[in-house]
């Protein structure tokens, strides 16, 4: 298909369009960020093929405007449909083809797809495959496939599991020995054999709390842990919770070792492999009807109480838990020594390489975001910026 005024005119939405807010609000999974007071994008453009991307991304350079890109997962601090400057949305919804071989056991993915969508593909070619992941084409500055800009499909490698998966739960209440528990847990989990995962969920409900960081109000936070956490440190989490009246809060301890440290940390962006025994989550939903700020400032009281149990210099995080919390780009130019407060909790010393990688793709910063790799200001001088 040809990005013809005919055709792309379909995919756009303005906001005079009768659509436009249902587009818009479509995938929006934090209610944050979808307010009377939220910033809102001048255009939406539901591409229905990648020549309509690189269409988009070539008039939204011409035009001055910035561009967020989203594809309908969760998005934690809602950067691919919020920007403080004129901005556009390129929502990948219509781009959502699956093409499963199972016998190269591979799979391309367009980026529109839910995981959902590509679990029910997976299981009609073949009951024994599920995916680890994968390499992704992109659409780039100059609207030419690249390695920084907008993702449009995967290619994902597919590994036998067995024809027979359990799933359980155990649930322990406090008066249960749940602390004692949770406290050995720390001793084995990264240890067990690679088949078996158990995780963690501390939460003050008694319903599931798994999907609550998905939908609804919700501020989250992210953690690695080193060292096994003392007995009595959970106890503060404990009594920390009890100060918390949303609807639920819970921390998520998701173990690691196993195929993550086998991984060299050098090998992908992905840095936070050996020597971590597990991931934290923290989270807090709301309704809509209470104050967001009380619910805010609890969980930075939370994660500020359990600093000197965490990883430090730096304390690190986890990109797909976003937090804006542990610092931002400026909306001009931001130096690579102040990126780099948040970027090596995300990236540790990896954090670099991207730089180098973003200054040859995008050296004049046209995709960004609060927290985007920005590009070595020396290599922009010197070439005429």
């Amino acid at each position: 298909m040809h990005s013809d005024n005919s055709s792309i005119s379909k995919v756009i939405y303005t906001q005079i369009n009768s659509s436009y807010s249902s587009v818009l609000n479509f995938s929006i999974q934090n209610l944050r960020f979808s307010t009377p007071n939220t910033p809102k994008p001048q255009v939406i453009i539901t591409p229905l093929d990648v020549s309509q991307v690189q269409a988009a991304i070539k008039c939204s350079k011409k035009h001055g405007l910035q561009i967020r890109v989203r594809s309908g997962g969760h998005d934690f601090e809602g950067l691919s449909y919020v920007c403080h400057v004129p901005f556009v949305v390129i929502d990948l919804l219509n781009l959502s083809e699956i093409s499963v071989d199972a016998a190269e056991q591979t799979a391309w993915v367009q980026a529109g797809a839910t995981l959902g969508q590509l679990y029910y593909r997976i299981a009609e070619k073949s009951k024994n495959l599920g995916f680890p992941g994968g390499l992704c084409p992109t659409v780039g500055v100059g609207g030419h496939i690249t390695s920084f800009g907008v993702i449009v499909a995967w290619k994902v490698r597919l590994v036998i599991v067995p024809s027979t998966v359990t799933r359980f739960r155990v649930s322990r209440s406090l008066e249960q020995n749940a602390t004692k528990i949770v406290h050995k847990w720390q001793y084995v989990a990264n240890n067990l054999h690679e088949d078996l995962f158990i995780e963690v969920m501390n939460s003050r409900t008694n319903g599931v709390a798994g999907d609550a960081a998905t939908n609804g109000f919700f501020k989250s936070k992210s953690d690695y842990v080193k060292q096994p956490i003392p007995e009595n440190a959970f106890e503060g989490i404990y009594d920390n919770f009890y100060e918390e009246d949303g609807e639920t809060a819970f921390m998520l301890l998701v173990p690691y070792g196993g195929k993550m440290s086998e991984i060299s940390e050098s090998e992908t962006p992905y840095p936070h492999r050996a020597g971590n025994i597990y991931q934290i989550l923290y989270a807090v939903t709301w309704g809509e009807d209470e104050t967001s700020q009380s619910h805010i400032d609890w969980i930075r009281r939370l994660y500020s109480h359990r600093t000197p149990y965490v990883s430090e210099n730096p304390r690190e995080a986890y990109i797909n838990y976003r937090d804006l919390d542990i610092g931002t780009n400026n909306q001009g130019h931001t130096s690579i020594k102040q990126a780099s407060i948040w970027g090596n909790k995300y990236f540790k010393k990896y954090f670099k390489r991207l730089v180098h990688v973003k200054t040859m793709v995008d050296p004049y910063d046209f995709f960004k975001n609060e927290q985007s790799i920005p590009p070595l200001t020396s290599w922009r001088k010197k070439n005429g910026d």
